[in-house]
């Protein structure tokens, strides 16, 4: 409900092959770029004519340990698919490459993509509510990660489908947990940043208007401006929807959109949840005292928990 209708769509076909002669990168590539990546890392544009998802851009950075063989990679790999912050000019490239430098170096492919309205694909927003006015824009999120999860299960030969995780900052973790909520093919999520509760409206900030006017993303929030007791789903069983399945969540005491009592009372509930289906080890909730941002400290934790999901769960 909270999402909208997802209207039909027409997803890319064919294997997702690597190629060592990848295709011209985006144009934001070329005015970003990425030094801070480790020079052995090789990765792969998914370009227009070996797209992911509906036609998407998209790049997957390899591990040094990658074991190649002229056009062809001769293991499968675990994936974590990167969802970036709010940063509509940049969209995903922006301070992601120590995380990508973490997550290689554990011997993860990451694929990274931007989100409608952000990066290469701003124009997309603009006329999204004339087109589709029954979805929302957090919905086509969700819907593009969740057929790059597809893409990743069964275009990619690759990819070891049974090990695909999600990693998200802000937005991208609020979308993760979207995902997570919907599709139990995922192995394990983890995200910073990413959820207060919606029901309450005393943070000092815009609230539930970050999603439903400054944003756009959730529309339908906006009916209940000043009645947020109403709003019918909060971020508890949202997430409680994810259980037992693998869930890190990173929530800094002093977020400013995201007060800390609010978001520890929503991981209390949904950790009886988790305590009820008996996998109390598979919810990880921690809250560092410092603000809202997406430290080392934090994506090598991250990338050190998914390595050990990965082994545990086996």
């Amino acid at each position: 409900w909270l999402l909208g209708d997802e209207p039909p769509g027409i997803p890319a076909e064919g294997e997702v092959t690597f190629k060592n002669s990848n295709p011209s990168d985006d144009f934001l590539a070329d005015v970003i770029m990425q030094p801070g990546l480790k020079p052995e890392i090789k990765k792969m544009i998914i370009g227009p004519y070996n797209a992911a998802g509906e036609y998407l851009w998209a790049t997957i950075y390899f591990p040094q340990s990658t074991k190649f063989r002229e056009d062809s990679i001769m293991e499968k790999l675990p994936l974590v698919i990167f969802l970036h912050e709010y940063a509509h000019g940049t969209g995903y490239r922006r301070r992601c490459e120590t995380f990508i430098n973490a997550l290689t170096q554990k011997g993860f492919a990451v694929l990274g993509f931007d989100m409608i309205g952000y990066g290469t694909r701003m124009d997309e927003f603009k006329h999204f509510y004339n087109r589709y006015p029954q979805w929302s824009v957090m919905g086509k999120m969700v819907a593009d990660t969740r057929l790059i999860i597809n893409d990743a299960s069964t275009r990619m030969g690759f990819i070891d489908k049974n090990n695909i995780f999600l990693a998200g900052y802000a937005l991208g973790g609020t979308v993760a947990l979207f995902t997570a909520a919907l599709d139990s093919r995922i192995k394990g999520t983890a995200v910073v940043s990413a959820f207060g509760s919606m029901r309450k409206s005393d943070s000092g900030t815009e609230d539930i208007r970050q999603f439903s006017q400054l944003h756009g993303l959730l529309p339908k929030l906006g009916f209940f401006i000043g009645n947020e007791n109403r709003i019918p789903v909060d971020f508890d069983e949202i997430i409680s929807s994810i259980a037992p399945g693998n869930l890190m969540v990173i929530a800094p005491e002093l977020d400013r959109y995201y007060p800390a009592n609010d978001v520890k009372k929503i991981a209390t509930g949904v950790n009886e949840i988790y305590t009820q289906l008996k996998a109390p080890s598979h919810f990880i909730f921690k809250q560092p005292a410092t603000y809202n941002h997406f430290t080392e400290s934090m994506q090598k934790e991250i990338a050190d928990w998914f390595q050990t999901v990965m082994k545990t769960d086996k």
